[in-house]
């Protein structure tokens, strides 16, 4: 309970004190799911984000070489609307993906799987 204004109040009323489940608390907090990058080994962020997208865009079309993937399973696809090669990636820092996972510069959708 907290006094404001000489009023008893439960916190949780309070419209700005609420659970968050971790999607939204990574936006507030400022960090993200996921995190694509142009270059290798994680140079020129391109996007933070925690939810996915049927086309990401002419800014981030077929330039992803870097992810890092904060929470969650991702699925990504080289074609727009979950088409084409996919490929499925877990927590972890992929500095490269070319290297087996999906070819370099070739992302254009992706969605949270898990």
């Amino acid at each position: 309970m907290s006094n404001i204004n000489n009023q008893t109040q439960d916190l949780y009323s309070i419209e700005l004190v609420q659970n968050l489940d971790h999607e939204d608390a990574a936006t507030v907090s400022g960090g993200a799911a996921l995190e694509l990058y142009d270059g290798s080994n994680f140079r020129n962020q391109l996007v933070q984000t925690n939810n996915g997208t049927g086309n990401v865009g002419d800014r981030v079309n077929d330039r992803t070489t870097s992810i890092v993937v904060n929470e969650g399973v991702w699925r990504f696809y080289t074609d727009s609307q979950f088409q084409g090669v996919s490929a499925d990636l877990g927590p972890g820092r992929y500095a490269n993906i070319g290297l087996g996972i999906i070819p370099n510069d070739s992302i254009t959708s992706f969605r949270r799987i898990g």
